[in-house]
């Protein structure tokens, strides 16, 4: 009887260690005029096990990227990247000026007070979809971000 407990136990611990998320605030900007690609941003914490983000999508959009906007002397850059490290309690924002998912392509413009599903994609953790909130653009953004 002890040697069918063992495994029991250690599949629940095993479980117990997968990880889940905290999404805070998934937003995008409204598209400004008729740009074809627009970005989501949102804070995410990796509850129990660490995790990474491994893309997205959307109905919303042809295709989904995960990029990061850096400062190259002074230039911003936008350029993809294959995932974001997503530590536990160590909340990872994707925000303006940083990591961001790009909506490439969009089916129709992004409109202020909309709302659109948009599902991430994890290394190990099942896929998660978020209800993204459209903001009213405030200024001049670029493509959306």
């Amino acid at each position: 009887m002890r040697i069918w407990m063992l495994p029991a136990l250690l599949f629940l611990l095993a479980a117990g260690d997968a990880p889940s998320f905290q999404i805070d605030r998934p937003w995008s900007r409204a598209s400004p005029g008729a740009a074809r690609n627009g970005a989501a941003f949102m804070v995410i914490t990796a509850k129990g096990a660490g995790d990474r983000l491994t893309g997205a999508s959307s109905p919303v959009a042809a295709a989904t990227e995960l990029h990061e906007s850096i400062d190259d002397k002074g230039v911003m850059k936008m350029r993809p990247v294959t995932g974001i490290a997503l530590e536990p309690g160590k909340p990872a924002t994707l925000a303006p000026g940083g990591y961001h998912v790009m909506l490439l392509g969009l089916k129709a413009p992004l409109k202020a007070g909309d709302t659109f599903p948009l599902t991430l994609k994890f290394e190990r953790a099942p896929e998660l979809t978020v209800t993204v909130k459209v903001e009213a653009l405030a200024g001049g953004g670029h493509a959306g971000h």
